[in-house]
């Protein structure tokens, strides 16, 4: 077997899929970072109907982010996360203890949640349901969930969005030489299940309908992850914004290298990377020179909610 398919078949092998080809632990705390804000917590605990206190499990958790955000908001709430990525539950778990924040992580099957009948208040998920079968998926929640306890399907409506154009590069270079990297890595999420299950708005509350929840409910939720230029935008947040790009399209080239590494010479890499940094610094330059470019993003998502009779 060649020595690049058996990494990353081992890869594979260790549950790492997602954090190693297909979006890092970096990327993706950032970019959800973007999204759970202080600013923003009432429409998300809203929409979600959680509350202080409650026993919240988070199914596809990720690197941690939601968790610690919901954590911070309800200091009460006992909060878990299960992902069946390790590299992004050793994030989670690592970025724990460096905040400082007392939530629980473990790799496990959305599938097949580790967990007894009736363990937990609330059940949450954020762009977790299109990647599973989706009666398997809200049955084990129905399952893991009190009589009266809430679950939270939260699923991003690529159609409602203002795409985030500003991490693309513009240069002819730098978007000829990213080509080049993802030629050969081809569609390597795609090809192994990762957004194998889309569903139209209408499906997924009659899905939470077929599994047994009552009182099924759903609403939208339209938030800004990225407006540096904005003036209610605090320096510090635009400068995160715009260093969530910078690790977004630095992610971008070392997963299409982790794929296929020769895709690039060693040359191309440096000079890719190089320009990824130029246009980042170019960025910050800008803005820190009150040069405004107003580049923005949004994120609409859906979220459908239903009770455990």
């Amino acid at each position: 077997m060649p020595a690049t398919m058996a990494r990353m078949k081992e890869e594979q092998g260790a549950d790492r899929m997602w954090s190693r080809f297909v979006q890092s632990p970096e990327d993706l705390y950032a970019s959800r970072s973007m999204r759970f804000r202080s600013d923003n917590k009432d429409l998300w605990l809203g929409a979600m109907k959680l509350a202080d206190g409650m026993k919240i499990l988070e199914v596809g958790c990720g690197p941690g982010a939601f968790c610690h955000r919901i954590k911070a908001f309800l200091p009460g709430a006992s909060v878990t996360g299960i992902d069946r990525d390790a590299g992004h539950v050793e994030h989670a778990a690592a970025k724990s203890r460096e905040l400082g924040v007392d939530c629980a992580f473990l790799v496990g099957d959305a599938l097949s949640l580790p967990f007894a009948d009736g363990s937990f208040d609330a059940c949450s998920s954020h762009t977790v349901i299109e990647h599973v079968e989706t009666g398997r998926f809200l049955s084990e929640q129905l399952r893991v969930l009190k009589s009266g306890g809430v679950a939270s399907v939260l699923s991003v409506r690529a159609s409602l969005n203002v795409a985030p154009e500003n991490w693309k590069p513009v240069d002819p270079e730098e978007a000829a030489l990213l080509e080049k990297a993802w030629e050969k890595a081809g569609n390597y999420g795609g090809e192994r299940g990762v957004g194998a299950h889309p569903l139209k708005e209408s499906v997924i509350p009659a899905a939470l309908d077929r599994a047994g929840f009552r009182d099924v409910a759903v609403g939208f939720i339209s938030v800004v992850p990225y407006a540096p230029d904005s003036a209610d935008v605090s320096q510090e947040l635009a400068l995160e914004q715009i260093n969530a790009n910078w690790i977004a399209a630095l992610s971008s080239m070392e997963n299409a290298l982790r794929i296929f590494p020769s895709g690039l010479s060693d040359g191309e890499k440096a000079r890719l990377a190089q320009l990824i940094n130029q246009r980042h610094d170019d960025r910050i330059g800008k803005y820190l020179r009150g040069e405004k470019l107003w580049d923005i993003a949004t994120s609409t998502v859906m979220a459908v909610t239903g009770r455990k009779p």
